[in-house]
C-alpha cells in the first residue's frame, strides 16, 4: 500500500462511514441545535470541518483555488461567512446553524471531498516539506479570508508548517477530532446511531 492508497483509504471511511452516518441519522431541527451553551451544534462543525478541508488543501497544499469560489458556493450556503468559523461567538454559531442550508452544505462537503481525492492522487507532485511562509499564510488567512478574527495570532500560527503537515492535519486528523465531537453532541441530543 503506497501513501496515497492509505490516505484515501482513511478518507474514504471518514466520509462514507463517519459523516455520512451524520446527514443519514440527525434530523435537520437536531443538526441545527447546540443541546449545552458550551458547545457548537452538528451543521456548524460540519461547515467548520469542511472549510477547513477545502482551504487547507486548495490554498496551504497546492496553492490552488478552493472549492469556496467555483460554483456560487456562498450563495447555495445562504451564510456571509468565508472564513473556518475559528473564533465564532455562539451567536455568529447559532446564526450560522439556523441559516446555512444544509443540502447545499451536504453538497459542498462531497465537492470538497472529490477535490481532495484529486490532489492526494496526484500528491506526488507536491513537494510536501515545503513550509508556509509568513507571508503566504498572512495571505491565506487575510486575503483569502480564512480567518473570522485573529488573523495575524493565525498566520504566524500557520507559518512553518510543511505541506506535508498541512495535508494530514487538515485532511484526515483535524476532521476525526471533530467526529468525536459530534459524538458526544449527538449523545446530548439523545440520537442513537445504530
Amino acid at each position: 500500500m503506497d501513501f496515497t492508497q492509505l490516505f484515501l483509504q482513511r478518507h474514504d471511511v471518514l466520509h462514507d462511514f463517519f459523516l455520512e452516518d451524520y446527514w443519514k441519522t440527525v434530523p435537520e431541527d437536531l443538526m441545527r441545535k447546540r443541546p449545552h451553551p458550551g458547545v457548537n451544534s452538528i451543521a456548524w462543525i460540519l461547515w467548520h470541518l469542511t472549510r477547513v478541508e477545502d482551504a487547507g488543501l486548495n490554498l496551504f497544499v497546492t496553492e490552488g483555488t478552493q472549492i469556496l469560489d467555483e460554483g456560487k458556493w456562498m450563495e447555495r450556503l445562504n451564510i456571509p461567512w468565508r472564513d473556518n468559523g475559528g473564533g465564532m461567538n455562539f451567536g455568529e454559531v447559532d446564526t450560522l446553524s439556523q441559516q446555512i442550508d444544509l443540502q447545499a452544505l451536504h453538497d459542498y462537503s462531497k465537492a470538497v471531498r472529490e477535490r481532495t481525492h484529486d490532489i492526494v492522487s496526484e500528491i506526488n507532485k507536491v513537494d510536501l516539506d515545503v513550509t508556509l511562509t509568513p507571508e503566504r499564510a498572512k495571505v491565506i488567512a487575510i486575503d483569502k479570508g480564512l480567518a473570522h478574527s485573529g488573523a495575524d495570532e493565525l498566520a504566524k500560527w500557520y507559518s512553518g508548517w510543511s505541506k506535508g503537515k498541512c495535508l494530514m492535519i487538515f485532511g484526515l486528523t483535524h476532521t476525526f477530532q471533530h467526529v468525536g465531537e459530534m459524538g458526544v453532541i449527538a449523545s446530548l441530543l439523545g440520537i442513537v446511531f445504530e
